[in-house]
């Protein structure tokens, strides 16, 4: 909250996290939620070849999970209007690395909070990161999570 009690742009953008939020942010994502992202990345059009996790709006929308249908990468970015910005943080060939990758992940291990010595990533923590609650938002009803 601002001083004067009104929202700031960074509390009016980011969601607020589920219940349960601050006990459940170090426990992985798993593979059954990892599976899940890649088989929704890899069915879903966003933007040209791209499939995408990313919040949907203008301007500055943290950072989304991608799928490159022309290259079979995956990867992690920064988003400026959903879309990637910049060079990808994390860059993954295949969908095996991938997955792999997105298991081990916590809320807390992509909040920015922990430093990971890219610059680009630990820059702005917890603004509208790739969370748990953001990849269930976009999984179809039917992956049953």
């Amino acid at each position: 909250m601002a001083r004067d009690g009104r929202q700031t742009d960074r509390q009016a953008l980011s969601p607020s996290p589920p219940r349960g939020f601050a006990a459940s942010a170090a426990a992985p994502f798993g593979d059954e939620l990892a599976h899940a992202a890649a088989r929704f990345l890899k069915a879903s059009q966003w933007f040209g070849d791209l499939g995408a996790i990313v919040r949907a709006h203008r301007d500055y929308t943290g950072h989304g999970l991608f799928h490159d249908r022309s290259t079979g990468e995956f990867f992690l970015a920064a988003s400026l209007d959903s879309l990637p910005s910049g060079e990808p943080i994390a860059t993954f060939s295949d969908e095996a690395s991938f997955t792999r990758w997105l298991a081990a992940q916590s809320d807390r291990s992509l909040s920015g909070d922990i430093p990971t010595g890219m610059p680009q990533f630990d820059r702005d923590p917890g603004n509208q990161r790739v969370t748990r609650h953001l990849i269930l938002q976009h999984v179809s009803p039917e992956e049953g999570l």
